[in-house]
């Protein structure tokens, strides 16, 4: 009888190890989508469909939330099947004559004028974002999803399970605006939730000055910012660095304002952007200590050379061929994927 009560002991405490074994596991966060997993859903969000192109050519995830643009802006938050692995994608600019690429391009690309305070930052003072990424990282607040009806911050607190993790991504604008709204993520969600946060971005113009850029670097120690070495968007707005890579790209060669001249000296586009340069930090639209700034930690450079050789020398041949540097296709296929339709 001894033994037989001494062996149920013994089975009870190793039923409880193994219960407690697992659930120790449960806890430990999934691990974040790779960069390459993650190129390919930036691809789908342009398209008209993405759940049909998603079937497509990504048949192992779903999306889980999708609401209508707000002022041309737009997320979705994407599950890779029998995982606790998602991606919350923000798309980039819409390039079509419409109220959609007018906010797009006119009051958020271009609008870095004006300077908003971010009030999201933790050890981080004065840092400032530019009021055209304030203004999309309002607009994606605002996006609540056709089914649930919840905003993004609500949906990943009531609909993700704790331990899930969730790559902040975008391309171009949606890169853009992937910093705030992942350092507003980071600041906001409960810790309860145990969340693993990573944040990754393909051909983003900076969104805000060297503080933003600390704040983001100490939320996101391992986040991944991917620039190919030939894409001019990424350097906006810093003129200088712009008007060095148009050079190498025969921008400034196939740009027909040669007789342009200003003072009576004829002005290429280096000087033009030079001189508009210059001219912002005279007028102190943009001032010395608020200069736009870009991780330098995060950076993961890409090398154009794969994509091919020059084109002929021709207005239209160069200036499709810098676009084609940006484009969110150039990315995936440099990061192992490929273009898609």
């Amino acid at each position: 009888m001894q033994k037989t009560f001494i062996n149920f002991c013994f089975f009870f405490v190793l039923l409880l190890a193994a219960c407690g074994g697992k659930k120790e596991k449960s806890k430990t966060p999934a691990q974040p989508l790779r960069a390459k997993d993650v190129v390919l859903l930036n691809q789908l969000v342009y398209k008209n469909n993405p759940a049909d192109s998603m079937a497509k050519y990504a048949p192992e995830f779903e999306i889980v939330f999708y609401p209508d643009a707000v002022d041309g802006n737009l997320a979705m938050i994407v599950k890779k099947k029998d995982s606790n692995q998602y991606a919350l994608v923000i798309r980039g600019s819409v390039i079509e004559f419409s109220n959609a690429g007018f906010q797009n391009f006119i009051l958020q690309d271009f609008n870095i004028f004006t300077m908003k305070k971010w009030e999201y930052a933790d050890t981080v003072k004065d840092a400032y974002i530019s009021k055209g990424s304030f203004i999309g990282f309002q607009n994606l607040l605002k996006l609540t999803d056709k089914s649930s009806s919840l905003s993004i911050k609500a949906f990943i607190e009531q609909k993700i399970p704790a331990g899930s993790s969730i790559v902040i991504t975008g391309h171009s604008l949606g890169g853009n605006l992937a910093y705030p709204l992942a350092g507003y993520l980071k600041k906001s969600l409960p810790a309860s939730q145990s969340l693993q946060l990573q944040l990754i971005t393909f051909g983003a113009p900076a969104a805000g000055n060297a503080a933003f850029v600390k704040d983001m670097d100490e939320k996101f120690p391992t986040a991944e910012r991917f620039v190919i070495d030939r894409d001019i968007a990424p350097l906006f707005p810093d003129l200088d660095k712009m008007a060095k890579l148009s050079k190498i790209l025969g921008l400034d060669s196939v740009l027909n304002i040669g007789g342009l001249k200003i003072n009576g000296v004829s002005a290429g586009t280096n000087d033009l952007l030079k001189v508009a340069g210059e001219f912002l930090e005279e007028a102190n639209i943009i001032p010395a200590g608020s200069r736009y700034e870009q991780s330098q930690k995060q950076l993961r450079e890409l090398n154009s050379n794969v994509l091919g050789a020059a084109p002929k020398a021709s207005a239209d041949a160069i200036f499709d061929r810098a676009y084609q540097f940006h484009k969110v296709d150039a990315y995936a296929i440099l990061l192992g994927g490929r273009a898609i339709n």
